[in-house]
């Protein structure tokens, strides 16, 4: 070979790898130059599953498979290639494992998204005292905060400063994420503030991990550091700072951020796209997130199912009935669960009947009738269209039913006002063994109530604690004193409520029973109360002023409506929807 031709081998070797990958690994390649060099070079390219079987075949007929070097290699190639059992097998046959492959399994564990096996793994490196370096630590740590094992996590932390390891931005911010995940959001605070180095990284990670906890203003405040200190975001920086606003509730920051999406060219992103409609929607704002939705070029699934439930959300039946109309003609959307769960929530909400018996049928086109999931979410839709005979017929016809579809129809059957068969399907379901929730002791004390059980109502409310060992909720006691105060012992209802620290809409339904039963002197007690917490609710005042009507009180009926007057405070007309064929 000419001396000026010659590359050095490392060079050489790979550029001729993807040759050889290409021409199915000449075996003239092989045949000269089976070494382990070659192979470990080959398997660190290696992303494909046929190839990587032709390496490993070739490694044991060179008579190289016990190289722990090469084994390290295989291992993490199939961990790569998501052939974990493979990885493992390899793994198992290595006679003397040392830290690298160790620490190749737990990532590749990790990568494939097997977290406890992960932490087995690393507990058993433990006990065979081989203790962990910087690259095991941080490979493990996912995994410690995706399953809460605080004390583990802690553990190691400690591990590593009792070590005193060399500052490692890499390991520094996975402490970080682990504590986020943790909740402990002062502690993931703590590890930041004392990195020496940060990358972009590090401040998504405590960006995210205060967003995710509904901290949105600090989130905010650490995006504005990050700027000062010259990094620029990312993506999974903007969809933090977009999680932000949510948490907020301000649509002016969100605008902002938005336009900071766009300003920095992240504006086509399909992911950013539905968290910006998403956040408009939850600041009902249905236009804009329709704006943003109307742009996108190839709407999926996820968008069309966002942007039905952002008109179904505010009300807007026609809107809600034409974007229905228009997902329902799109070949493309493959509806999957979440999608026909959101589209028949939509139905529920405006009482749709005849658009949610057309999603029925698509759940069942689909493969979801036996999905407990999608189930539920029918038998509910049907219900809050007052069909009750087609929600107790798709309940009949589910082969599995959890806790979830008991509870829809026995809410159901609760909102419907059939309160006896609300009471009748509570004791099948126990006598099915399975063991009422909070949800379940909701719904059916929301069902005698509305059904004037009164004693039927007290006695379930009685043995929330002393059968199913519950703790009552505000709920609970809210529906009992709803059930009072319309059976007409407003008296029981107004003790119960004084002992509570209720909800402001409780005080309402009990000035509403004060109404009905012409009790005027408990009315002005419980409308004082609702003043200071509702100052500007003008239905409340509406409510008082016709109970003094009732009474015959026109001069204290008059002075009512002269002060809604003077605060310049209106009723709005309510109003209702139902679908007409």
């Amino acid at each position: 070979m000419n001396r000026h031709c010659r590359v050095p081998y490392r060079y050489s070797w790979r550029q001729k790898i993807p040759v050889s990958l290409t021409s199915k690994f000449s075996r003239q390649i092989f045949h000269n130059y089976s070494t382990q060099r070659l192979h470990a070079s080959i398997l660190q390219g290696l992303r494909k599953t046929k190839p990587l079987k032709q390496v490993h075949a070739h490694i044991i007929t060179s008579g190289v498979s016990g190289n722990i070097f090469l084994c390290n290699r295989l291992v993490n190639s199939y961990a790569s290639c998501g052939l974990m059992a493979n990885a493992q097998i390899i793994f198992s046959q290595i006679l003397y494992k040392n830290l690298v492959s160790w620490t190749v399994l737990v990532s590749g564990l990790i990568k494939n998204g097997l977290f406890i096996e992960a932490v087995e793994a690393f507990h058993e490196m433990i006990v065979k005292e081989i203790m962990p370096n910087e690259l095991t630590i941080a490979s493990v740590l996912p995994a410690f905060g995706k399953l809460g094992f605080a004390k583990m996590g802690k553990s190691v932390h400690c591990y590593w400063i009792r070590k005193k390891f060399q500052d490692n931005v890499f390991v520094e911010t996975a402490f970080v994420d682990m504590y986020s995940k943790f909740g402990c959001t002062n502690v993931a605070r703590y590890v930041f503030d004392k990195m020496s180095d940060r990358n972009v990284v590090s401040w998504n990670v405590i960006i995210a991990g205060y967003s995710d906890k509904g901290f949105g203003e600090e989130a905010l405040l650490l995006f504005n550091a990050m700027k000062r200190r010259g990094f620029f975001a990312d993506v999974f920086t903007l969809m933090s700072l977009v999680s932000a606003c949510l948490s907020i509730e301000d649509l002016r920051v969100g605008s902002g951020v938005h336009g900071l999406i766009i300003r920095s060219g992240y504006g086509n992103d399909q992911l950013l796209r539905t968290s910006l409609m998403q956040m408009y929607i939850s600041g009902n704002s249905v236009n804009d997130a329709y704006c943003i939705f109307d742009e996108i070029p190839m709407k999926d699934v996820v968008a069309w199912t966002l942007m039905l439930s952002g008109f179904s959300k505010s009300g807007e039946s026609k809107r809600t009935f034409e974007h229905l109309n228009k997902m329902m003609r799109v070949d493309e959307i493959v509806l999957d669960s979440i999608s026909l769960v959101s589209i028949l929530s939509g139905c529920s909400c405006l009482g749709a009947l005849q658009h949610g018996r057309r999603v029925h049928a698509l759940v069942i086109k689909a493969g979801f009738e036996s999905d407990v999931f999608v189930g539920s979410s029918v038998i509910d839709m049907y219900a809050n269209c007052a069909n009750m005979e087609d929600a107790k017929r798709c309940f009949e016809w589910m082969e599995e039913k959890d806790i979830v579809c008991w509870n829809a129809l026995i809410s159901g059957y609760g909102m419907n006002g059939y309160g006896n068969d609300a009471i009748d399907l509570f004791i099948k379901m126990k006598g099915s063994g399975l063991i009422p929730d909070e949800s379940t002791l909701v719904s059916i004390l929301f069902a005698c109530s509305h059904a004037g059980l009164v004693d039927q109502g007290l006695q379930i409310f009685d043995c929330i604690v002393e059968n199913w060992s519950i703790v009552p909720s505000l709920k609970h006691y809210a529906c009992v004193i709803d059930l009072l105060a319309r059976a007409g012992r407003l008296n029981d209802a107004y003790t119960l409520m004084k002992r509570m620290d209720l909800q402001p809409d409780i005080y309402s339904a009990l000035l509403s029973a004060c109404r009905v039963h012409k009790n005027i002197e408990m009315g002005i007690k419980i409308s004082q109360k609702l003043f200071e917490s509702r100052p500007n609710d003008v239905g409340q005042y509406v409510l008082l002023s016709n109970m003094y009507a009732l009474a015959g009180n026109w001069d204290d009926v008059k002075s009512t409506r002269i002060y809604l007057r003077s605060r310049n405070l209106k009723k709005e007309p309510g109003f209702s929807t139902i679908e007409i064929d």
